[in-house]
């Protein structure tokens, strides 16, 4: 069976990306994901406030985004900045054959016009733009919300000619028109969709903290539902992300038009190991279905392509689905 796929304009030897997480951190672990199958790796992020170097504010950071929890945890001993950032890329190019695709958590525009284009001098393959605005600022539109998106997309295009995908969540009063607007104005993929840390309270103590949501099967049926909504629809690849856990998780997402699905949380609690099976699997499905490439079924079960294409559209129980009043 030919697992080949591809992703933002690359070839992929199989549509399992390791997507941006502790993981992908530094040359040695790119590797093991390379030896573990992966078909290509997505970088931990670099934060905004790491080339503002910003030192503070790091509660207000953890309100915005959503690997601020790992980004505290795992990095206030060994600040990743800038500079070994690119280091990072240009060697890892240099010792893996799979695509390495960079990655920038940011919020605002301004400070990407320069840096991106150092990214793709250090070689990345493409750049994902992870970017979630906390709209806990009142005063703030949804417009002027979406607006925000939009620049920081024309100031990195503005500067790049490598792919460039956004990383999204799906809270917005029209998913669907954003998805457009962002395919119009050059996008080459999106991912959908971001995972976030949450609010806890502890009763004993009366303090509040976040929590980590490793767990999320409400995000995966986002995904499943919007990317069967786009895909077919706009001329960008869509990756499906979010508590995709195993071959038939893949094959779902492959259904409805993903081009690839990204995977960290499952790494994280069985093991680089998932890899290689999650392939096996898609192969053993392929197999068993007749189908001799991924572009054979890809898609078959989206809006456009599924006679039952309601069941993307319905959201509220309804007597015709569920057979009950």
């Amino acid at each position: 069976m030919d697992l080949s796929t591809k992703y933002l304009g690359l070839s992929l030897k199989n549509p399992i990306v390791v997507a941006s997480c502790g993981l992908t951190k530094n040359i040695d672990q790119i590797k093991k994901c390379e030896d573990a199958n992966a078909g290509a790796v997505v970088m931990k992020s670099l934060f905004e406030e790491q080339i503002r170097e910003m030192n503070s504010g790091l509660d207000e950071t953890a309100a915005m985004h959503t690997e601020a929890m790992d980004y505290i945890r795992a990095e206030l001993d060994m600040q990743l900045g800038p500079r070994d950032y690119l280091e990072t890329i240009s060697q890892a190019k240099k010792s893996v054959s799979i695509p390495v695709i960079a990655s920038v958590n940011c919020f605002t525009a301004k400070w990407w016009t320069s840096y991106a284009k150092q990214i793709e001098s250090a070689g990345a393959d493409a750049l994902e733009l992870n970017i979630y605005v906390m709209p806990y600022n009142f005063e703030m539109s949804g417009y002027n919300i979406e607006t925000n998106y939009i620049e920081i997309l024309q100031a990195v295009k503005a500067q790049v000619e490598i792919p460039v995908a956004l990383k999204l969540s799906p809270y917005f009063t029209s998913f669907g028109n954003l998805a457009e607007k962002l395919d119009k104005q050059g996008a080459d993929g999106l991912v959908l969709f971001n995972r976030f840390i949450q609010p806890e309270i502890n009763t004993n103590t009366l303090t509040s903290s976040t929590k980590a949501s490793f767990d999320d099967p409400i995000g995966y049926s986002h995904a499943l539902r919007w990317i069967a909504l786009l895909s077919g629809k706009l001329k960008l690849d869509i990756a499906a992300s979010g508590n995709i856990r195993n071959a038939d998780h893949l094959v779902k997402q492959l259904l409805v038009g993903a081009q690839v699905v990204q995977v960290a949380s499952i790494l994280y609690k069985d093991g680089l190991g998932v890899i290689k099976k999650m392939a096996d699997g898609l192969n053993d499905w392929m197999q068993a279905k007749q189908f001799k490439a991924i572009e054979d079924f890809r898609g078959k079960l989206n809006q456009q392509n599924d006679p039952k294409s309601e069941s993307y559209i319905r959201a509220q129980y309804i007597k015709t689905f569920t057979g009950i009043e």
